[in-house]
C-alpha cells in the first residue's frame, strides 16, 4: 500500500516535505526536530501562496510546507532566474547593442528566457514531485526516530503495518486510507500531553472568596470594602477556571487513551489480515471512530485556546 504526505495529517506532511528538501539539497541539513517545521515563522508573500498550490496539501499546512523549504526554493529562483538569466539577457544586450553581433544576442536573449522560465517552474515541480512521492521506509523510521511521543509512535507504527499491506482489495484499502488520513487528522487536533503542575484546592479558593464577601458587608470603609469584594471576585474566577483546566485536561488524557486503543486496534487487526482476510466494514467502523474523535478534540482544542486566553476586567475609577 502506498501513502502521501498528504494521507498522514499535516505535521508529518510538513515533516516530509523537510526531510525531502534536505536530502535534495546536501547543503542543506534536516533540522534536528523535523515537526518543528509546522511552526515556521514567517509571512506569506506571493510566491509561498503560489507554491503552496502545488504540495497537494490544504489550507495552512500548504504554506508551512513550503516555508520549510524557502530558503531552497528561492535559492533555485533567483540563483537560476536572478543569476543566470539575468546574466545572459545582459550579455544579449551587450551583444546587440555594442559589438552588433544580432545573431549571439538573439541566442543569448533565448538563454535568457530560457533560464527565467526554468526559474520558475522548477520549485513547483519540485513540491509536486514531495507531494506526490510515496513514503519509503527510510523516511518511515526517520520519523520514528525523531519522536518521542508514544502516542505519535503508536500512529507511525500503524503507517508502518499499512505500508506491508500489499494485497488489500480495494474497498479495504480505500477505508484503511480513509481511517489512517481522519486519525492522523485527530491526532494534529488533539493538545499534546501536559506537564503536571501544581494547582491549588478550588474547594480552598471558594472559601477564601466567601470569607472576603462577607468582609465586604461590615467594612466601614468603602474603598476598602469595595477591594475586598474585587479580590474575592478574582478568586471565584481562578476557582471557576482551574476547574474548566482540569476538566480540560481529563478529557484530553481520556482522548488520548482512547486514540491509543484505536491505533493499536487497527495495527493489530491490519496484523492479521494476511491470515484471516481484511474486513472493509471493520475498517469502515475505524475510520468513523477516529471522525468522532477527531470532533472531540477540534472541540477540546478550541476550548483549551479560548481557556488560555487572557481574560482581562476592566476596573472603573470612580
Amino acid at each position: 500500500m502506498e501513502l502521501t504526505p498528504a494521507d498522514l495529517g499535516d505535521s508529518r506532511a510538513i515533516a516530509l516535505f523537510q526531510m525531502r528538501a534536505a536530502q535534495a539539497n546536501a547543503s542543506q541539513r534536516p533540522s534536528r526536530r523535523l515537526r518543528n517545521a509546522l511552526f515556521s515563522s514567517g509571512k506569506s508573500n506571493f510566491f509561498i501562496r503560489l507554491w503552496a498550490k502545488e504540495t497537494g496539501l490544504q489550507g495552512e499546512a500548504a504554506q508551512q510546507a513550503v516555508r520549510g523549504v524557502s530558503g531552497q526554493l528561492y535559492g533555485i529562483l533567483f540563483g537560476l532566474g536572478g543569476g543566470l538569466g539575468l546574466n545572459l539577457g545582459i550579455q544579449s544586450v551587450i551583444m546587440g547593442l555594442v559589438a552588433n553581433q544580432p545573431i549571439g544576442a538573439a541566442v543569448m536573449g533565448a538563454a535568457s528566457i530560457a533560464g527565467l522560465t526554468l526559474a520558475t517552474q522548477i520549485p513547483g515541480g519540485l513540491l509536486r514531485r514531495w507531494g506526490k512521492t510515496p513514503l519509503s521506509d527510510q523516511e518511515l523510521e526517520t520519523l520514528l526516530q525523531a519522536e518521542d511521543d508514544p502516542l505519535e509512535r503508536s500512529y507511525l507504527l500503524l503507517i508502518r503495518e499499512a505500508l506491508l499491506q500489499n494485497n488489500l482489495p480495494a474497498t479495504a484499502q480505500t477505508e484503511l486510507k480513509e481511517a489512517i488520513q481522519v486519525l492522523g487528522m485527530a491526532l494534529d487536533r488533539l493538545p499534546a500531553a501536559p506537564a503536571e503542575t501544581a494547582q491549588r484546592d478550588t474547594v480552598s479558593l471558594r472559601a477564601e472568596a466567601a470569607s472576603l464577601h462577607q468582609q465586604s458587608v461590615t467594612e466601614p470603609d468603602r474603598v476598602a470594602a469595595e477591594s475586598l469584594v474585587r479580590r474575592a471576585d478574582a478568586l471565584e474566577r481562578s476557582a471557576a477556571a482551574m476547574e474548566k483546566s482540569a476538566t480540560l485536561l481529563r478529557r484530553n488524557s481520556l482522548l488520548r487513551q482512547e486514540l491509543q486503543a484505536q491505533l493499536e486496534a487497527l495495527r493489530l487487526e491490519l496484523g492479521s489480515t494476511s491470515t484471516l482476510g481484511a474486513d472493509a466494514g471493520s475498517l469502515a467502523q475505524v475510520a468513523s471512530v477516529a471522525r468522532g474523535v477527531a470532533r472531540e478534540a477540534d472541540a477540546l482544542a478550541t476550548a483549551r485556546a479560548e481557556l488560555d486566553t487572557p481574560q482581562i476586567q476592566k476596573v472603573g475609577v470612580r
